[in-house]
């Protein structure tokens, strides 16, 4: 019970930091002719923060089952969804 509240607990944590690096990153936004408020050195960080973020994400979601494979859908790119046969076996069963 502990672990579990542990791992909430963390997953909640995660997903806070990830969303405000994003904000972050959205809110300091310019365009490419203008100067960036942030140096290079913190985009960096931020980048690499957010690198972190997504890979204990992903660890945490392997060690309990529940990681997909899913990625990001862009509206402008075609998607094909493909299912194992395995996969579906088990899911009829």
């Amino acid at each position: 019970m502990i672990k579990e509240n542990n791992k909430n607990f963390e997953l909640r944590l995660l997903n806070a930091v990830r969303k405000t690096l994003i904000s972050v990153a959205k809110d300091t936004m310019t365009k490419p002719e203008l100067r960036h408020p942030l140096t290079q050195d913190t985009q960096k960080m931020i980048t690499d923060c957010l690198d972190i973020v997504a890979s204990r994400q992903i660890a945490i979601e392997k060690e309990s089952g529940t990681h997909t494979k899913m990625k990001p859908v862009y509206a402008n790119e075609q998607t094909v969804q493909s299912i194992s046969i395995d996969d579906l076996k088990k899911t009829l069963n």
